[in-house]
């Protein structure tokens, strides 16, 4: 098998291997965080250009979003309050960031 090949097969059994999932989730939690962070300053930052109140209600979702995926990932390692306490918080932020960007975009400026 070629190189290319090798690492293809290797990645694609990553992927399917369930020792490794819980790797790979960390690694794309992280990601999406990191994400949600960079939207969050440039959110903020075309708010402070414009005075847009909608791109402030933006902002809000986006570190609301940072922040779920953080308490998700420190429940699972600090916190340990309990299954069903990470998914009422989850949901009920979820919610929350959902409405703020209905409202962001029904709000008049």
């Amino acid at each position: 098998m070629t190189p290319a090949l090798v690492g293809l097969h290797d990645l694609a059994f990553a992927f399917l291997d369930v020792d490794q999932g819980q790797e790979i989730q960390m690694v794309l939690d992280a990601a999406i965080a990191v994400f949600a962070l960079v939207l969050f300053a440039l959110s903020l930052s075309a708010y402070r250009r414009t005075r847009l109140r909608r791109l402030l209600l933006v902002s809000a979702a986006f570190i609301l979003f940072a922040v779920e995926v953080g308490i998700a990932q420190l429940d699972d390692f600090v916190f340990a309050v309990g299954y069903r306490t990470d998914l009422i918080i989850v949901a009920a932020m979820e919610f929350v960031i959902l409405f703020l960007f209905f409202f962001a975009v029904v709000s008049k400026d």
